[in-house]
């Protein structure tokens, strides 16, 4: 989305997002899609990197509902970082959590120094999934796990002019792929079990209601936050995705894999 201060997320777009996702979420589904995402996953006392962790929202649903042990939340844009840090400490769990705002590249961290990576909608913006999926690898545990949703594609083809449109619109880097790309740099790193879920048909309808949301109960909340005309051209956005999620060409999905 378009009303960003200073990088991709400026606070005025952390406020928005958080009304409509919830507070400390930058994304959809909330709660409900992490637990979905972690579904078989036993988290208990584990060491875990949350890769582009926004807020925190993923972080503290780890730590106080699937206990998990010490969780590492990174993010490139220092103001995500800002928050999370203050909700850490509102929820009074900052002794088990860690954020930090990091350059793009490979990840700052020794090999095989996490238990788990979990990363809820934040790998579309990294461009080399096979590069990032080593990356993930050379920092797990032997036997390490790994689980993530993502915004998807249904294919790797050139993306359609609309498609095209809709990205160019959001205003951010959307670098999406493929769950067939995602089995596959999985696999080329060195991970089995892997899990794939799409979750089109979810937010087909999610999406519907999100607009109904935002041109109802919450409209004027978010016209408070983000001004009318922002808040108009937010809808327009919103109605382009769901155009692409009903021709399927837009596919968030899971997926899940252990080294």
């Amino acid at each position: 989305m378009s009303i960003t201060d200073d990088g991709q997320y400026g606070d005025k777009q952390i406020r928005f997002l958080e009304a409509i996702w919830g507070e400390g979420f930058l994304s959809p589904g909330g709660v409900t899609e992490i637990d979905l995402v972690l579904e078989g996953i036993d988290c208990t006392g584990l060491r875990i990197l949350d890769i582009g962790c926004g807020c925190g929202g993923a972080v503290f649903r780890l730590i106080r509902h699937h206990n998990a042990g010490e969780c590492t939340g990174i993010d490139i844009e220092p103001l995500v970082i800002e928050r999370a840090d203050q909700l850490a400490e509102q929820y009074g769990i900052a002794d088990q959590c860690n954020f930090l705002t990091v350059s793009p590249g490979p990840l700052p961290f020794d090999d095989g120094s996490f238990d788990m990576i979990f990363s809820k909608d934040a790998f579309l913006h990294i461009p080399d999934k096979e590069a990032l999926m080593r990356d993930c690898a050379r920092v797990l545990k032997p036997g390490g796990i790994i689980a993530a949703s993502d915004w998807m594609r249904m294919d790797d083809n050139p993306p359609s002019p609309q498609m095209v449109d809709y990205i160019k619109s959001e205003g951010l880097d959307m670098h999406m792929c493929s769950l067939k790309r995602y089995r596959d740099a999985l696999a080329d790193a060195g991970f089995s079990d892997i899990n794939l879920r799409d979750r089109n048909e979810w937010y087909r309808q999610k999406a519907r209601d999100e607009i109904r949301q935002l041109t109802g109960p919450l409209r004027q909340k978010v016209v408070d936050l983000i001004g009318e005309e922002d808040a108009d051209i937010t809808v327009e956005i919103w109605e382009k995705m769901v155009a692409m999620l009903d021709l399927g060409e837009h596919r968030p999905g899971h997926f899940s894999a252990r080294l």
